[in-house]
């Protein structure tokens, strides 16, 4: 006699709530505006060399390729019936997604460099984006792994690597982003989307990922 084994119900009630309004809400599709975003709060001299004009193109730019198109792309493939949902709970379903997001990563990271002289921070940031979505495509091929973890992972390592070459004080975002991080810890745990490995596996992964790229071009 075969015996099927069901998946844990998730009880639902505040904390699923509160898990799902922050696993949505700090979704990795929007980590480089965020990160782009705090890059230009902070006191560096490149709030000075790119005019507040090219910021607002620089968002719209990447907004569009991380996000705009990998969620249209979500959507298409929804109703193709080549996903189940939009959460894609299993790395199968994530696999074609994966690869359409990196390679919208990549023709957003182009357009930017070949149009526009920008500072290298801003350019190793984008860079350590299109890596990043790569290397979650990579490691799902065998293992499902966190990318909101690794979406928020490389943040913390694009700051403190920013910091470094810098020498500048990101220990306000930083604390922002730490926060941001268990938050999303939680979320990823508390909706059984992913066991405590993936989880920081992937925050580990996104971290080292940007990290050792700026501090590689030093």
């Amino acid at each position: 006699m075969e015996i099927i084994e069901h998946e844990p119900e998730i009880e639902k009630g505040f904390g699923y709530f509160l898990a799902t309004t922050i696993s949505y809400l700090f979704h990795p599709l929007f980590i480089p505006s965020f990160g782009l975003w705090l890059i230009f709060h902070t006191h560096s001299y490149i709030n000075f060399v790119i005019p507040s004009d090219l910021q607002k193109a620089l968002y719209i730019v990447v907004f569009i390729a991380t996000f705009v198109f990998p969620f249209l792309s979500a959507l298409l493939l929804l109703s193709l019936g080549r996903i189940r949902s939009l959460e894609m709970e299993s790395p199968e379903e994530r696999r074609t997604l994966y690869l359409l997001t990196a390679i919208y990563y990549l023709l957003g990271y182009y357009v930017l460099v070949s149009k526009v002289s920008l500072p290298q921070q801003i350019n190793i940031l984008l860079l350590g984006a299109n890596a990043v979505i790569l290397l979650t495509l990579i490691v799902n091929l065998v293992w499902k792994i966190s990318a909101h973890a690794i979406g928020i992972g490389g943040l913390t390592g694009a700051l403190l690597g920013f910091s470094n070459q810098l020498h500048v004080n990101v220990l306000p975002e930083l604390i922002l982003v730490f926060l941001i991080a268990g938050f999303i810890g939680y979320s990823r745990l508390r909706l059984k989307a992913h066991i405590p490995s993936q989880v920081y596996a992937g925050y580990l992964l996104g971290f080292f990922c940007e990290f050792l790229l700026f501090n590689a071009s030093t």
